[in-house]
């Protein structure tokens, strides 16, 4: 019996490969789906807790403090002090409503007038964005999860300049 020649015998060698690979009954692998988009709820309960920031100005402290309301709700309190004065005070609200992460705002405290919500965007797994176009200052809030802290900004325009203030929150 004469063989066939070696290009030959390779392509029938590779065609055998190839169907016993696929014998067995196993159907091919579907590609992975892509992972869901979190929407930013398990990141926004890391903000649980206590934290100060005491370096982004050499005058005041701000200290924010995150709590559960509820299974959908985390409430929240700000201040920042001047030395011993307490010069400013908001109480805050983070929650899910409508499948939507909505940050509230009531600069003055509770007593002082209805919460401005800001709604979340889209952003990176490490990065809470919500914004308010409508609002006078600030239009967006970010909140960027920084190694053990947040790096927390309010920006946007205010009476036509953009304007942009930050803080480096770390556990209290």
């Amino acid at each position: 019996m004469t063989r066939p020649p070696l290009p030959v015998r390779s392509g029938i060698a590779i065609c055998l490969l190839v169907l016993l690979g696929c014998s067995g009954g196993q159907q091919p692998t579907p590609p992975a789906e892509p992972a869901a988009r979190p929407d930013g709820w398990q990141l926004a309960q890391a903000l649980l807790g206590d934290w100060i920031d005491s370096t982004s100005s050499d005058s005041f402290v701000v200290h924010e403090a995150w709590r559960p309301m509820d299974d959908s709700t985390l409430i929240g309190r700000g201040h920042v002090l001047a030395g011993k004065d307490t010069v400013f005070i908001e109480a805050l609200r983070l929650g899910r409503r409508k499948g939507q992460l909505v940050y509230a705002a009531l600069p003055g405290g509770e007593d002082a007038g209805t919460f401005t919500e800001f709604i979340a965007v889209p952003t990176g797994r490490d990065t809470l964005l919500f914004s308010n176009h409508a609002n006078d200052f600030p239009q967006h809030i970010r909140y960027l999860r920084d190694g053990q802290g947040w790096h927390a900004a309010i920006f946007g325009s205010e009476r036509g300049r953009l304007r942009e203030e930050h803080f480096r929150f770390l556990p209290r």
